[in-house]
């Protein structure tokens, strides 16, 4: 992993448009790395094949959907926190991520 990066966040949501604001939103802080999956199966595919810090579940993403990312990474990497994203800006996204950063 690059030197500079100090989190790497994979978002998951099914809303091109919003998750391409996201998308943005996370690669905007200095030391961020965020990428994002557009689907369930891209998203657990991504989750699976990197370590990630966190993973956002972002616009779109169900219940059954959650369990089943949350039992995957849990199965991947049992440092790896899942936070439920529900928009808000980019102030409401820094401080979701560091609060639950903060409490590992």
């Amino acid at each position: 992993m690059d030197q500079n990066i100090s989190l790497k966040l994979l978002a998951i949501g099914y809303d091109p448009a919003i998750m391409q604001v996201v998308e943005r939103l996370l690669n905007s802080h200095a030391g961020w790395e965020g990428i994002a999956a557009l689907t369930r199966e891209e998203g657990l595919e991504k989750a699976g094949s990197g370590h990630y810090d966190a993973i956002l579940l972002c616009v779109g993403v169900s219940a059954a959907d959650e369990e089943a990312i949350r039992q995957a990474v849990s199965h991947h990497s049992s440092s790896t926190k899942v936070i439920r994203h529900y928009g808000g800006g980019s102030g409401l996204l820094e401080n979701e991520l560091r609060a639950a950063l903060d409490h590992q």
